[in-house]
């Protein structure tokens, strides 16, 4: 029998994923950072490509959140103010509240114990080696474990159409990690809820979390000075760590 050969339609569609996944790294490790302009024909040239498979790529980063397109202008890389991770942060934690009360309903699987234990250690060891973008990185996938351990499809897709952003936003935390003695047992003291129950507690942890982000970010994106921190609801009540 004849093996059937991929048509021109399909390695197009298979090298604008591997644009696509390129540009993603670059934009979430710094190369492209925020404010920066992507020159279409540039990033056509270094792939050794058309222009078609790079728009079909920027076309996906700008749904995920990770590039936004301005008509007549171009393609930028954007820079997040503090109400835009504000607003991420919001939705993140709706996400994570409901993940969280199912797995406090049902149990953390024995597999999930286990891979949030791996990430715990890796966040410990990039700690450790000051490789405080790596803490960032182990800080998401702690989060994104937690998530997809729901078995909830919906949940998780939400999510991942977060992730792109979260990224861009967790970088804007990662110069105020340094120092940070409590930032492995801020996480451990979640894996811990998880794993005995306490839904109440748990709740509280995650609330008392994000509230150490946001005002963190509030403070190094210079937004201290813009207003009351009333619009830190319900989280208020909690304090950034001492470094």
């Amino acid at each position: 029998m004849k093996q059937a050969q991929p048509n021109g339609h399909v390695r197009k569609r298979t090298l604008s994923s591997v644009i696509t996944s390129q540009l993603r790294q670059r934009i979430t490790d710094g190369t492209y950072p925020p404010g920066s302009q992507l020159n279409e024909v540039e990033i056509a040239k270094q792939f050794s490509t058309s222009r078609g498979p790079v728009r079909e790529g920027m076309q996906r980063l700008v749904q995920e959140g990770l590039l936004v397109s301005h008509p007549h202008r171009g393609v930028f890389v954007p820079v997040l103010t503090y109400d835009d991770v504000k607003d991420l942060l919001l939705a993140r934690a709706a996400i994570e509240r409901a993940a969280m009360l199912e797995l406090s309903r049902r149990g953390l699987p024995a597999a999930t114990i286990a891979s949030l234990e791996q990430v715990l250690g890796q966040m410990a060891v990039a700690i450790d080696n000051g490789d405080w973008s790596g803490v960032a990185s182990a800080d998401l996938q702690f989060h994104e474990e937690i998530v997809h351990a729901a078995g909830s499809p919906r949940l998780s897709r939400m999510y991942g159409a977060l992730i792109g952003e979260a990224r861009l936003g967790i970088n804007i935390l990662v110069s105020s990690m340094d120092g940070r003695s409590d930032y492995l047992e801020e996480h451990r003291r979640i894996f811990d809820m998880l794993t005995n129950g306490d839904r109440q507690a748990l709740l509280a942890e995650l609330d008392r979390h994000i509230g150490v982000g946001l005002r963190t970010i509030r403070h190094e994106l210079g937004a201290d000075q813009e207003g009351p921190e009333a619009d830190l609801e319900p989280y208020v009540g909690t304090e950034p760590s001492t470094r």
